[in-house]
């Protein structure tokens, strides 16, 4: 997870940027500074530790790509939004991402387990990502697709640290440290 999760954000945010570049955003020499720094940030935060350090497999790496690539086609479509349309893009994504899981669901067939559904942890991710959308949502109708994204592709410092919390997953300390360089990179990003 503390390697999938930034392979899924710098995929997002590469192509998100890459998309706010071709529509005409424009960089000041901060944001040329920024943008790399926040990218080398997003690598560090996931980067093993030598020899012995997890290393995904091709298997696992598609799926990352696959949803870098989902959230950045999501993160476009939100900051294309009118502004007058309210919170009509998040519920229209709530509802297609919701018949996507489905769907989903249906075709794989497969009986629920012994285990209890987790319904409160699952109903509490989906109020907090709604909710990361809806700042989102915001920030884009206020900002720059190149920095909004980038800014947005630094969550894995929390997937780290909930990886290491939740899952007990091993983690470095220049894994912990990295959050000091993406804070610099959104500094000098969030100058443009």
């Amino acid at each position: 997870m503390n390697v999938l999760s930034p392979v899924t954000a710098l995929v997002s945010a590469a192509l998100s940027v890459g998309v706010g570049l071709l529509q005409g955003e424009r960089l000041s020499a901060a944001g040329l500074v920024g943008l790399p720094l926040a990218l080398v940030a997003v690598v560090l935060v996931s980067a093993g530790h030598g020899a012995g350090s997890a290393r995904p497999s091709r298997r696992a790496l598609l799926p990352a790509f696959g949803a870098g690539a989902a959230i950045a086609l999501q993160l476009v479509f939100l900051h294309q939004a009118p502004s007058g349309s309210g919170v009509a893009p998040l519920v229209v994504g709530r509802a297609v991402s919701s018949a996507v899981t489905l769907t989903a669901a249906a075709l794989t067939h497969r009986r629920p387990g012994s285990e209890r559904p987790a319904h409160a942890m699952s109903a509490a991710a989906g109020v907090l990502d709604s909710v990361a959308n809806l700042l989102f949502l915001l920030a884009a109708r206020s900002g720059d697709l190149t920095v909004v994204a980038v800014i947005t592709a630094l969550y894995p410092a929390g997937t780290v640290l909930l990886a290491r919390g939740v899952l007990a997953e091993r983690i470095h300390r220049g894994q912990l440290a990295d959050p000091g360089t993406a804070a610099v990179a959104v500094g000098l990003r969030a100058l443009t």
